[in-house]
């Protein structure tokens, strides 16, 4: 999945590339046009002069060797001309291109300045000078097109007054050859106008991104030692500052509800721990006195269980809502882990006589920690490995070191974490299908919960590796001494 900076530089890079190469062909047609309009006012005004009276053959050879000093000696031919006095072609130059069929193009039949055709005056003789009494002749409003012949490319006009017919081409390779060059020059330019669109592209949404990059950093600090996080917001940036107020105010209730929980779950686990030492001082006398094997006794010992495993629980609310307000106080002291995770062992033996097992512990694995809080959580882990595990079945305990880093493992067998509920094992009070099963005697889903807290606290993690059909193993990690 692309992320959304780089949708937005694709869409703006393409936005900008399609902008400019439209304006490129714009600017070439624009060009083209701009050259042929210059070029065919040329041509007119070559031959304008040309056409205001009816003269010979013989001015027609003065036209044709004046426009070839205009093109040059050394060059291919320029210009070409062909006339048609009174229907009778009079001149057509030597040059002139074969290809090139101009009877299909007759010069308009309105006059330039809209004079009227009826009104066309006599033409003046040979040779004899326009006057008042012998006016210039009404010129036809000339035709212009582009054609191919012998081997080259024309641009034709054709001109005319009433009586004559005057086309004049001119060559234009080499203005197609310039057109050519800008083109070339253009194209050759694309590609590094893009790459530099692109950039500036993706320069651009980064810095329009950059209160959105603060916005998540700063949520990304948001954790039960960091509510008090909040984003300052942006003084030139007017859309992103309703966004950062919205999520200060967020945080401002976050943190006063957060407070309230946790001041609510430290002041209840310790309220309650009064009553229920009270409670159990009071159970444990009415069992000494109670006689042996009575109906009585069997009440105060279950009386006595529930009060015990409520202590427990107490004790585990009370040590949850230390580590959220991050007030878990952890005594550090250099610790044997494997000594610690054999005391573990034994006691798991202790419990479950039936089960097997199996121990892999690298010797001499020191780490700094709180030691009671840590078997404690480890305790919990083996707990559950006891709890979940099939009659007959195995318990694994490994401990590793890499890179400085200690790995306790621990794994049973029995049915395996259904997939839905692997990720919400570490959830306080989730209990999967498992657990229902078993009833309350299985636990309220708080040791895990505690567990990974201790070892969070311990700068560690816990994770559940595997779980499959017979088979569940988590992982718990610590920094080891070097």
């Amino acid at each position: 999945m692309s992320s959304f900076r780089f949708r937005f530089a694709l869409l703006a890079g393409a936005i900008a590339a399609l902008l400019l190469v439209a304006t490129g062909i714009y600017a070439w047609r624009l060009t083209t046009h701009f050259n042929f309009d210059r070029l065919d006012r040329e041509l007119r005004n070559l031959g304008a002069a040309n056409l205001d009276r009816v003269v010979g053959d013989e001015h027609w050879r003065r036209v044709e060797t004046a426009l070839r000093s205009v093109s040059g000696a050394d060059r291919s031919p320029g210009y070409a001309i062909s006339v048609i006095n009174y229907g009778r072609p009079v001149y057509q130059s030597p040059q002139w291109p074969s290809g090139i069929d101009f009877e299909a193009v007759k010069p308009a039949e309105t006059y330039e300045g809209g004079r009227d055709l009826a009104a066309t005056p006599q033409p003046p003789r040979s040779g004899e000078p326009i006057s008042p009494r012998n006016p210039a002749l009404p010129r036809r409003e000339p035709r212009f097109f582009t054609t191919r012949a012998d081997g080259g490319t024309w641009r034709v006009a054709v001109m005319g007054n009433p009586y004559t017919i005057f086309v004049l081409a001119a060559n234009i390779d080499e203005f197609d050859a310039g057109l050519a060059g800008l083109r070339r020059a253009f194209l050759a330019a694309l590609p590094a106008a893009l790459v530099l669109v692109g950039a500036g592209a993706w320069l651009l949404a980064g810095w329009a991104l950059r209160p959105l990059h603060a916005l998540t950093q700063a949520a990304e600090r948001v954790t039960a030692r960091g509510l008090d996080q909040r984003i300052e917001a942006p003084n030139n940036v007017r859309e992103f500052q309703r966004l950062v107020q919205v999520f200060n105010e967020m945080l401002d209730r976050l943190e006063k509800s957060f407070h309230q929980a946790t001041r609510f779950s430290a002041d209840a686990s310790h309220e309650l721990k009064t009553p229920l030492a009270l409670l159990q001082a009071e159970l444990e006398e009415a069992l000494a006195t109670a006689p042996a094997g009575s109906p009585h006794q069997q009440t105060c010992t279950s009386l006595l269980e529930e009060v015990h495993r409520l202590k427990a629980i107490v004790q585990k609310l009370l040590l949850l809502s230390l580590a959220d307000s991050g007030r878990l106080e952890i005594h550090r002291e250099p610790t044997d882990l494997a000594a610690l995770l054999t005391n573990v062992i034994e006691d798991s033996a202790a419990l479950a006589p039936t089960l097997t097992i199996e121990t892999n512990l690298a010797a001499g694995v020191m780490v700094e920690s709180d030691a009671v809080l840590l078997e404690q959580a480890l305790q919990n882990l083996a707990g559950n490995a006891i709890k979940y595990n099939r009659g007959g079945g195995k318990i694994q305990f490994t401990l590793r070191v890499v890179s400085c880093v200690a790995f306790v493992e621990v794994g049973n067998t029995g049915s395996g974490i259904a997939a839905e509920d692997r990720p919400r094992m570490f959830e306080r009070f989730f209990r999967g299908d498992r657990s229902r099963r078993r009833g309350s005697a299985a636990g309220v889903g708080l040791g895990l919960s505690l567990s990974r807290e201790i070892l969070r606290a311990h700068g560690g993690d816990l994770k559940l590796e595997a779980s499959r059909d017979d088979w569940t193993q988590f992982v718990a990690s610590l920094p080891c001494i070097a």
